[in-house]
């Protein structure tokens, strides 16, 4: 999935070729809503493969963002893959107690 870059202050970009997603912007609840459906199915269609999220390009994320992560990591057999998380990010899941849902590649 490409959300429209210009209509939106964040979103997530979907590999359909493998399991791979970029988050960039603001993931916030609104971004949950417009992609849940979506990331749902991807985690379903790549099953037992490792998901790798880039999340170098988040500048804000909140409990919607947070869900999208927990639902891949309770999706998966095998914890995500977390590439480039900002500080801010690594904070939030640390503070939340979901860090270990994860491997933290930063």
């Amino acid at each position: 999935m490409t959300v429209n870059d210009q209509l939106t202050h964040g979103g997530v970009r979907i590999d359909p070729s493998r399991a791979h997603w970029v988050m960039w912007g603001e993931i916030d609840g609104a971004v949950q809503q417009q992609v849940e459906a979506e990331v749902a199915d991807h985690l379903r269609r790549t099953g037992e493969e490792t998901l790798t999220v880039d999340l170098a390009g988040v500048a804000f994320i909140d409990s919607g963002g947070l869900r999208l992560l927990c639902t891949a990591a309770e999706a998966k057999p095998t914890p995500p893959r977390l590439v480039g998380a900002p500080t801010k990010v690594v904070d939030l899941l640390r503070i939340t107690g979901v860090d270990t849902l994860f491997v933290l590649d930063t």
